[in-house]
């Protein structure tokens, strides 16, 4: 629980305003990037501070567009706030850029740096680790959820017996965002400083568990095959129409397409054109399009194609049809 325990201090130091110029975010739990990443955008908005956000894949930058990014000043001189995804992804000619900013980081701005996972022998991590503020970002092991889940209650003013636990994690499963967002809705519904009990989880939380559609291209977005067939088959199962999901599908994956578009990353009707109108899901979106190549995404639109219309002229199975699909998709 060290490692977590760290990270929760660290946040509470932003929160209360103590920002450092450069950030490094590392491992592939999106809800503890995500907070790390909001908490600092909270924390400069509560300061005042006017800033210019960018969030910018780092195998999609070249040195000018990163010394731009960087060096370069804002047309109304703001701050900025800026996310380098996947900085290992940097080519070499960026990657002197980004060292010549950590000899000397801007103090108003925060740049913010990730990498989905660490390698302690890379040249570029142990510089960036230097001059930065080192946050663990990975998906907790499940023995540590317990500890997380009570230390998330204790914010909220309130116990949880282990029983609780239990149940909420059968329910839910161990995957922090939702854990948040049932224990959220447990608060609500309890009298203030109530503890949480299993039966109060049963009420609000239980159920047999059926997923949606978010929950299919969260999967999808995070190339997690396993995942991805397991949600399809219950979907299919509890009666979601073959054709739903391949437009669906389609219209995700189009949208990480259009996220590949430099140019329309710089527009800031970005979240209108790709139909993302909450910062996170824009984020979101942009993390998992990040994940894809071009020619990946390509192929994987045309895995879709190819599963319509072994729905329109075969008798495939469907889930068959699907796991199919999705192998070609997330391969």
């Amino acid at each position: 629980m060290s490692w977590l325990s760290d990270f929760d201090h660290e946040i509470g130091n932003i929160g209360n305003g103590n920002i450092k110029p450069v950030y490094f975010l590392y491992g592939n739990d999106f809800y503890l990037r995500d907070l790390a990443i909001q908490t600092l955008r909270r924390a400069l908005t509560e300061k005042g501070i006017r800033y210019d956000y960018g969030f910018y894949p780092g195998s999609e930058i070249d040195a000018s567009e990163l010394q731009n990014i960087l060096f370069g000043t804002s047309l109304f001189q703001s701050a900025k706030c800026c996310v380098i995804n996947q900085a290992k992804g940097l080519m070499p000619s960026a990657r002197k850029i980004l060292n010549n900013y950590l000899d000397r980081p801007e103090p108003g701005n925060v740049l913010i740096l990730t990498a989905d996972e660490i390698d302690g022998r890379n040249a570029l991590y142990k510089r960036i680790q230097a001059s930065a503020v080192t946050l663990m970002t990975t998906t907790p092991f499940e023995s540590e959820i317990p500890a997380w889940v009570r230390l998330y209650c204790s914010k909220l003013e309130r116990n949880i017996d282990v029983a609780a636990i239990s149940e909420l994690i059968r329910c839910v499963g161990a995957d922090l965002g939702k854990l948040s967002n049932e224990i959220d809705k447990i608060d609500i519904y309890l009298p203030e400083k109530q503890e949480i009990g299993k039966e109060d989880v049963l009420l609000v939380s239980g159920y047999s568990k059926t997923y949606n559609i978010d929950n299919l291209l969260d999967a999808v977005g995070q190339k997690n095959k396993a995942s991805a067939v397991a949600i399809c088959k219950n979907l299919i199962e509890n009666g979601v129409s073959e054709v739903y999901l391949i437009t669906a599908l389609y219209q995700f994956l189009w949208k990480l397409i259009m996220l590949k578009d430099q140019r329309l990353l710089m527009s800031p009707d970005l979240g209108k054109a790709v139909r993302a109108y909450r910062p996170k899901q824009l984020d979101q979106l942009k993390m998992n399009a990040a994940r894809f190549t071009l020619p990946q995404l390509r192929r994987a639109v045309g895995a879709l194609v190819d599963a319509d219309r072994r729905l329109k002229t075969t008798s495939c199975e469907p889930i068959s049809n699907f796991m199919i699909a999705l192998d070609g998709i997330t391969g």
